[in-house]
């Protein structure tokens, strides 16, 4: 029988086994990765963080809020940077490793990806889909800045820019040439956004294009439970299986996975699935998750932050949309509290 759950070598990093969690602006926070972890996510990406930003600014101050990490408890770690000057990355990455607070960091990505339009007109994230040549040398201008610290780089990229551009196999062996240790490839293009389905077959197509080295392919896109992850494993042969907005208000998609990846039976998969999730658990999870933010970023914006993720969490849930609608207006973590209890009560 085939082994669905395996580590993941990335260059000199160890990945315990081959579930993770995406890079997600307003989502991967910190404190959501940890969580993510507890539940069952071996590898988390901190949201993009812009490197000419680090740059000019000579300091990560002003992106500490995003490059915050804790290795102790979410796991192994990337930091993703985005840009489209080489030279950003340079100067940025020392930034980075030799600041303390960020020096354990296992991995830096590269966002490579990315399709909201702020970020594609400075000729970033998926738009360099568009410029291979331009995306090979900031992977090796990475790769060089992170030798002497001893951090492997991985890059996270589309299918391609549009349907009559999906270019992600070549893209994939680019990136090997330029040195990348690991890829994660989410397997919609770029005019897709998130929309429709990921094509799985770009991802059989991308790891045939790289089986001849040791480069591990994560597979993004689709991946909404464990009977998903399976097949995504099994049909293109991908490493491991990388979880983005099935994972958003709902950690407890890790423990099905892990689940379902370590061959454990049907009723225990079920049993872990989103809508088995008790109410108390999911208002106790939610708690956490919001006292974690207000303790990074202070009462005031951790709650207006938290907003959309307890959106998140409540999706779905019978008799749950007007005190979600409540919460949408709270400004303190009494108030969402009180809430939650009001919601956990109606439950019984």
């Amino acid at each position: 029988m085939k082994k669905h759950l395996h580590p993941i070598c990335i260059g000199n990093v160890v990945v315990p086994w081959n579930i993770a969690l995406a890079p997600m602006a307003g989502t991967s926070s910190c404190v959501y990765r940890t969580i993510a972890h507890e539940f069952g996510s071996a590898l988390g990406v901190t949201e993009l963080v812009s490197a000419r930003g680090i740059r000019f600014k000579e300091s990560v101050e002003i992106s500490m809020r995003y490059l915050e990490i804790d290795p102790a408890h979410e796991g192994t770690t990337a930091i993703q940077l985005f840009g489209f000057d080489p030279e950003d990355f340079t100067y940025a990455i020392p930034y980075i490793l030799e600041d303390p607070r960020l020096s354990d960091v296992a991995l830096i990505d590269i966002n490579m990806g990315c399709p909201v339009s702020k970020v594609v007109k400075t000729g970033s994230g998926s738009a360099l889909m568009k410029d291979p040549k331009q995306a090979e040398k900031i992977i090796r201008a990475t790769v060089k800045a992170c030798e002497p610290y001893g951090k492997p780089v991985t890059v996270k990229f589309r299918s391609g820019w549009d349907e009559a551009s999906v270019n992600a196999p070549d893209f994939a062996k680019m990136c090997v040439e330029a040195g990348a240790s690991g890829l994660a490839l989410h397997a919609r293009t770029q005019t897709q956004l998130y929309r429709g389905k990921a094509d799985w077959e770009v991802l059989a197509r991308t790891k045939d294009a790289i089986s001849d080295t040791d480069v591990p392919l994560w597979g993004n896109g689709d991946v909404k439970d464990g009977a998903s992850a399976i097949s995504m494993l099994d049909e293109t042969g991908v490493e491991g299986v990388m979880v983005g907005r099935a994972a958003q208000g709902n950690p407890w998609i890790f423990r099905e996975i892990y689940s379902a990846l370590s061959g454990r039976t049907k009723e225990a998969d079920e049993a872990s699935a989103f809508g088995a999730v008790s109410i108390e658990e999911r208002c106790d999870v939610i708690r956490r998750h919001l006292s974690g933010l207000c303790r990074q970023l202070g009462e005031s914006t951790g709650v207006k932050e938290m907003r959309a993720q307890i959106a998140y969490y409540l999706r779905g849930i019978r008799g749950a949309a007007e005190i979600k609608n409540r919460i949408m207006t709270a400004n303190t973590c009494d108030e969402v509290g009180a809430l939650l209890s009001e919601l956990k009560s109606s439950e019984h």
